[in-house]
């Protein structure tokens, strides 16, 4: 079959639209390097030329005004855009010759300088443009594949036949992250282990040729053993960037207690939890080797909880201060020194029992109507605990602490019971290690409990250590000590970059901590939130005992009581609110508990049933319903 060719009058031949476009675009790059050449003479002509319209118009610094702070004001949102420091060296000498030739007129010898300097000016900006251009243009490398596509047949190309853990495995629901794939491994039940395939993720590393730590395992969907979830990062700069924890509105929720302080090596968040609805305050671990950025991580903490209205701050620093010298004296107590943090520490054990005493018998009220006292834990923003505020307690150089010759011992008994009865009264306990080794937490028998309660019962954060030894003690799946000091090719320093055990589940991923853009500006803004009057009453009751030269330990000491705050409002009160809550017609008693607390903020909701109860007794009230009530007059 002949194949039919349709012809075209050459005349009536136009390019296409899509044509001129391309053909447009490479003209356009071919030209924008010889385009930066005469970018000073047009800035220099436009000068002149606002000069010459405001003179030929008669405005003067009506036009010349405005165009000094459009020039002055681009080269500052420009310089500020880029991160570079601004050099305004150049739009301030035009702006002083714009203002100048406003009043002598922009001709003749006033003209001639403009050109002279601006044409000075620019010579080492064409220099530089010059030797740019001489310069052998560098081979761009080529990035590796971020493409999920074959990742599946690599799998069982690379991986499968190069080790026995992968044998009868593989690879499903392939999904691009920033610089690389996260994937579920399929393994065969009875055969195929979780543990296994995390130990040989090398094998993972080098048939994608790249580091070890940039291969992470965590559990399959389900929690299944017999497979895994595996993320590669096959491109090493995702953490390079410095973040700023006011880039990403970061800030402790109220309602859960956890907060965004960094970034993971796939960039999804990491976050930190210093409490949860489940279990009350959380601890801490912090280790890093100098320079590693622990101190770091802990002021960005301080900082959040210093912008928290549901918790307060303490901190101890048995280093005299050294290691937050912006929150020094600018928490609720901050102590200096091993002598102070030990008296400190003394006090707080004490508080914290009172606390402890508060909480387990405090009375409310349940969602069904029942009156009660106690709870099991200290929830920030409970109604019924009056106030009360997480202490969110950071005790930085720790071994400095526990290795004292005289205290040492003392401290560590101590804080080994309050890494297990703090949590309840609300006492957050977060401490800062050169490494996870137990001479780190005393070198006592009784350190491997303090050490595992600490770890058991919150987070931990492990940036470069100089110790291989214990990280795994704490429920991390990588070791520390292997995190690069600098950034690979660079004299750059990895300040922030760590493991994390916490509420995100990722003890073998990478992280970076971020930070604030401005530290000292939040630590000299007032807190919000402020020791309750409860825990100060608590704090007086410890320093009078002391003044006394009573011993506070003493279980004869003190009598513990149910300390209630002083009521601005009495029984009669709380009755006139509910009835007047009730005028309007039938509640049910969920919304007369939220009319009654509106009007009396600081009363208990168990004092509404109590109301309750008394009017109907009295007959002024009856009960409509299981949960609701009217006043009697309305039924009459």
């Amino acid at each position: 079959m002949a194949t039919t060719i349709k012809k075209t009058d050459p005349g009536t031949d136009k390019p296409q639209p899509r044509r001129v476009r391309r053909a447009f675009r490479r003209l356009k790059h071919r030209q924008r390097s010889r385009a930066a050449y005469a970018r000073p003479v047009a800035w220099l002509a436009g000068i002149q030329t606002a000069a010459v319209f405001a003179d030929f118009t008669g405005l003067g610094l009506e036009v010349t005004g405005p165009a000094v702070v459009l020039a002055v004001g681009t080269t500052l949102v420009r310089a500020r855009r880029r991160g570079e420091k601004p050099t305004l060296k150049r739009a301030v000498a035009g702006s002083l010759w714009l203002l100048v030739a406003t009043f002598v007129g922009p001709y003749g010898l006033i003209a001639l300088v403009l050109w002279v300097v601006g044409v000075a000016m620019a010579v080492p900006y064409w220099y530089e443009l010059h030797r740019a251009a001489q310069r052998p243009a560098d081979r761009p490398k080529a990035l590796p594949k971020s493409s999920v596509s074959g990742v599946e047949t690599w799998w069982q190309e690379r991986v499968v036949p190069n080790h026995r853990a992968f044998t009868n495995t593989r690879l499903t629901q392939p999904e691009p992250v920033p610089g690389g794939f996260t994937a579920v491994v399929v393994g065969e039940p009875g055969k195929t282990d979780f543990d296994l395939m995390d130990k040989a993720k090398g094998t993972i590393a080098s048939a994608r040729r790249v580091a070890k730590d940039q291969v992470e395992f965590g559990p399959a969907p389900g929690g299944d053993f017999s497979g895994a979830r595996v993320t590669v990062i096959e491109r090493g700069d995702n953490l390079r960037k410095v973040r700023y924890v006011e880039d990403d509105a970061a800030a402790i929720d109220p309602e859960t207690g956890i907060a965004r302080v960094g970034y993971f090596f796939d960039l999804k968040p990491t976050h930190w939890s210093f409490w949860t609805t489940s279990a009350g305050a959380q601890m801490g671990t912090n280790a890093g080797a100098t320079g590693a950025g622990k101190s770091g991580f802990g002021a960005t903490k301080l900082g959040l909880v210093h912008q928290c209205e549901l918790a307060v701050a303490v901190l101890l620093d048995a280093q005299d201060g050294s290691s937050q010298p912006d929150w020094n004296g600018r928490t609720a107590i901050s102590r200096e020194g091993v002598r102070a943090c030990w008296e400190e520490l003394q006090a707080l054990d004490y508080v914290m029992g009172r606390r402890a005493h508060f909480v387990a018998h405090v009375p409310w009220v349940d969602d069904q109507n029942r009156e009660r006292h106690g709870k099991p834990f200290f929830l920030p923003g409970d109604p019924d605990m009056l106030g009360l505020k997480l202490m969110y307690i950071a005790i930085e150089e720790l071994p400095m602490l526990l290795g004292d010759d005289e205290l040492g011992g003392q401290a560590t008994e101590l804080l080994a019971g309050a890494a297990k009865t703090w949590r309840k009264p609300g006492g957050a306990l977060d401490v800062y290690t050169q490494n996870l080794g137990l001479e780190n937490f005393g070198g006592k028998p009784i350190s491997n409990t303090l050490r595992s309660n600490l770890a058991g019962g919150g987070s931990v954060a492990a940036f470069r250590t100089g110790s291989s030894q214990d990280w795994h003690m704490v429920g991390l799946a990588a070791d520390p000590s292997t995190l690069p000091e600098y950034w690979e090719g660079t004299k750059d320093k990895t300040h922030g970059l760590g493991y994390m055990k916490g509420i995100d589940n990722r003890p073998g991923g990478k992280w970076r901590a971020s930070i604030s853009r401005d530290l000292y500006a939040i630590a000299t803004s007032p807190a919000a939130g402020q020791l309750d009057e409860m825990t100060l009453s608590f704090y007086e009751e410890f320093h009078g005992m002391r003044r006394r030269g009573v011993d506070p330990r003493d279980p004869g000491a003190v009598t513990p009581a149910v300390p209630v705050a002083k009521p601005q409002w009495s029984s009669g009160d709380v009755e006139a609110v509910v009835e007047h809550a009730l005028i309007s017609g039938p509640r049910e008693l969920g919304a007369i508990c939220v009319a009654a607390r509106r009007r009396l903020g600081d009363m208990p909701l168990s004092e509404v049933p109590a109301a309750l109860r008394a009017l109907e007794k009295a007959g002024r009230v009856r009960k409509t319903g299981n949960d609701s009530y009217q006043l009697v007059k309305e039924d009459q």
